[in-house]
């Protein structure tokens, strides 16, 4: 029974991993694509978001016929549970590319408006941290790495202080020319989107942290 038991933890841990993955996959190309302007590759990120949510809706069956079936006590348990959480944060993220992803056909078919160099350099530096969180927080997921885990939150303020470059950055430039108020918009809303991605590996590096440890401090920043 133990076997069995072992067995299907092993299976939904593997699925985790590749719904991880694919959000990689997603998280690089939404990315790419507001940096480039590619729309085609957009459009590519808007109709795959339905494969992250059929990703979700599986393990999500899987880790409850799991709890129906074993009833898993203490360190299982809290994999369980957290699987359930990192699975809710991999969806988000994938759902904020979807917004990237429409941001940048709202940018360069209707407005057709250009990012210039100096500020797409800067988020460029953003989406590269924020895809390095978030494949370190996978990583600790996979490889049940504690230290890899408690470092993501110090990564995570790097993202934070260049998104604040970001905005004084467009506020030099673009500050008294009203013909680019929906371009800051839009960009404002693409650092947003990044810095929430951001947070959303970081939460998955504390869901990591209660897993192995039991301590609902590392979820919980009332609680410390």
């Amino acid at each position: 029974m133990r076997k069995t038991f072992e067995h299907k933890l092993d299976e939904v841990t593997e699925d985790v991993i590749v719904m991880g993955s694919l959000v990689q996959n997603t998280v690089n190309d939404a990315i790419n694509s507001l940096i480039n302007g590619d729309v085609e590759l957009a459009q590519k990120v808007i109709d795959g978001d339905d494969k992250i949510d059929d990703y979700d809706v599986l393990i999500e069956q899987k880790c409850m016929f799991i709890q129906a079936e074993h009833q898993p006590v203490a360190k299982d348990l809290r994999l369980i549970h957290s699987i359930y959480i990192i699975i809710i944060y991999l969806e988000r993220i994938g759902d904020i590319c979807v917004s990237i992803g429409k941001l940048t056909r709202r940018l360069y078919l209707e407005e057709k408006k250009q990012i210039r160099k100096e500020i797409l350099d800067i988020l460029i530096e953003m989406g590269s941290l924020v895809k390095t969180v978030l494949d370190k927080a996978l990583k600790a997921f996979k490889n049940k790495d504690y230290k890899l885990a408690a470092k993501l939150e110090q990564i995570d303020d790097a993202v934070d202080d260049i998104q604040k470059m970001l905005y004084q950055k467009i506020y030099s430039i673009y500050a008294k020319d009203e013909d680019y108020i929906k371009l800051v918009t839009n960009i404002s809303l693409a650092s947003r989107y990044l810095e929430r991605i951001g947070d959303n590996a970081v939460n998955i590096g504390d869901r990591v942290l209660y897993y192995l440890t039991g301590d609902f401090k590392s979820i919980h920043s009332d609680l410390q």
